[in-house]
């Protein structure tokens, strides 16, 4: 493989209507905007970027996914997306995918400077419990890559987050068998090099088992979790994050970047 430098961000919330549910703790759209702007001005370039779900905040229209785009597409350089709980999957596929004929889960595979990428669609249509799941055929598709004889380096995506965090209040929303994904994954353990997620506005590591599950935070806001918090809490820092992710032939970097609104 040859070195990989990619941006980690997720749940922009893209929404420009005032009067939007959701709407009362601020517009989405400047913090979206912000974060963009610094990725531009990385002194170094990036090979793409990979966003992990809730592009738009409860879209009504499918043109909404289309403000979205247009949002993204002035990076310059491929952006893979995946669905959140707060996306709808047809437009999703439609717009940010391209897809002619969107299937009823959004699971995706590229390869990209010789490492395997899995993006798995943990959303759920018409949920509106905010929790994931994954159905026996996208895990039975996940097992049949983590168990095939490749050298390849692998990363695996997700919107939800896959691991009990020990916070109440929020492990009500994530993964709700992530210990399944967890066995299959074990698989490559020796290839994988992490896991990635967003959905919890927090950047946190969890290490299990030798694989490190890596969230971002939001370009919209931020949450701060401690061991058995009983309800949401706000960060104090409210400025938008990303994670800068560099692989090489042995390494795994993940630079978790701020930006001041």
């Amino acid at each position: 493989m040859r070195p990989l430098t990619f941006v980690h961000l997720s749940d922009s919330h893209v929404m420009s209507d005032p009067d939007r549910k959701g709407m009362e703790r601020g517009p989405s759209l400047p913090g979206a905007e912000a974060l963009l702007s610094e990725i531009e001005r990385l002194p170094a370039p990036v090979d793409f970027v990979l966003h992990s779900g809730d592009v738009v905040h409860d879209p009504e229209r499918e043109k909404e996914y289309r403000r979205a785009l247009e949002l993204y597409l002035r990076l310059g350089v491929p952006v893979y997306y995946l669905p959140g709980n707060h996306d709808r999957s047809l437009w999703f596929q439609r717009v940010l995918r391209n897809c002619e004929a969107p299937g009823l889960h959004a699971d995706q595979e590229f390869e990209a400077g010789g490492v395997q990428f899995l993006l798995l669609d943990s959303s759920i249509p018409q949920e509106e419990g905010g929790f994931g799941r994954l159905e026996p055929e996208q895990l039975a598709w996940l097992e049949e890559r983590c168990a095939a004889p490749d050298s390849r380096p692998l990363v695996v995506a997700l919107h939800h987050h896959p691991l009990p965090l020990a916070v109440p209040w929020r492990d009500q929303y994530g993964l709700r068998n992530g210990e399944a994904l967890h066995e299959i994954l074990l698989l490559a353990r020796l290839r994988l090099r992490c896991v990635l997620h967003g959905h919890i506005h927090e950047s946190l590591l969890t290490l299990r088992d030798g694989i490190p599950y890596q969230s971002v935070r939001s370009s919209w806001f931020q949450t701060q979790t401690w061991p058995g918090q009983g309800q949401e809490f706000p960060e104090p820092l409210q400025w938008p994050g990303y994670n800068l992710v560099t692989l090489t032939e042995r390494d795994t970097f993940i630079r978790h970047c701020r930006v001041r609104p």
